[in-house]
């Protein structure tokens, strides 16, 4: 897979680094009501899920053209898409340590990200879209500035709870994600983040290993009580708020 050439919307063609965290992903999603379920596979698989590290909030600000380009890509079910989004940890709209500028990419199962952090805090309380934007940009390099000028709206911000697993023998990774939140943006001059616009009740479980593991994880797999869906946050936000 050919990852060092990258086309930014129509703009122009730029060389990237090696992409951060190449990865095979299995997406399942289950009703919140079967969380007993979930935690009851997790404590008898043979794959001897244990939990990483404490639960943690995760908030993105998802960018996209004002026709809401990366949404559509989405939709029309195109073998390769990319998404920009910022990303963030805790519950609270300040980022006292900065973020993640993040262009996650994804050819029908196989993902990557090339990820520039951002060691800026910022209150989205206390700024303009405009603002915020302009903070960012001397902290990313070129292909990631030329991307936020090409994709420059701020269409929607989540927030949701994730529990982070691993497999026993180091192969597999295991995020849940729950109480997922949006706040419609596009047209906003300032973050709009009062109470959520929508809350999607519904619980994301998806399944992360080395493209080599591939086959590996799919036999592993083979006993989990849900079978594979799709699930883009950023879609089901967009369609979940009528932004359309």
């Amino acid at each position: 897979m050919s990852t060092s050439v990258f086309l930014a919307e129509n703009v122009e063609v730029c060389t990237w680094p090696e992409p951060h965290d190449v990865r095979y992903e299995i997406k399942f999603v289950a009703s919140p009501r079967e969380m007993p379920r979930l935690n009851a596979w997790l404590s008898t698989s043979a794959c001897g899920w244990r939990q990483l590290h404490p639960d943690r909030v995760v908030n993105n600000v998802y960018l996209d053209t004002c026709d809401l380009q990366a949404y559509v890509q989405n939709q029309a079910g195109d073998s390769e898409r990319r998404k920009l989004r910022f990303r963030w940890y805790g519950a609270t709209w300040a980022g006292a340590n900065g973020g993640t500028l993040e262009v996650k990419c994804r050819r029908d199962s196989i993902g990557w990200k090339w990820n520039a952090r951002v060691d800026w805090p910022f209150d989205l309380t206390r700024r303009t879209w405009q603002s915020w934007r302009d903070g960012l940009r001397p902290f990313v390099p070129g292909p990631h500035r030329m991307l936020l000028d090409a994709r420059p709206m701020p269409a929607l911000v989540n927030r949701y709870e994730r529990s982070y697993y691993g497999s026993r023998d180091g192969k597999l990774r295991l995020t849940v994600d729950r109480n997922l939140q949006y706040w419609p943006q596009l047209g906003a001059g300032r973050p709009r983040l009062g109470r959520p616009a929508q809350t999607v009740d519904v619980l994301v479980i998806e399944i992360k290993c080395a493209v080599a593991d591939k086959d590996y994880a799919s036999s592993a797999l083979r006993d989990i009580p849900w079978r594979v869906g799709r699930n883009s946050k950023y879609a089901t936000g967009v369609e979940a708020i009528g932004n359309l």
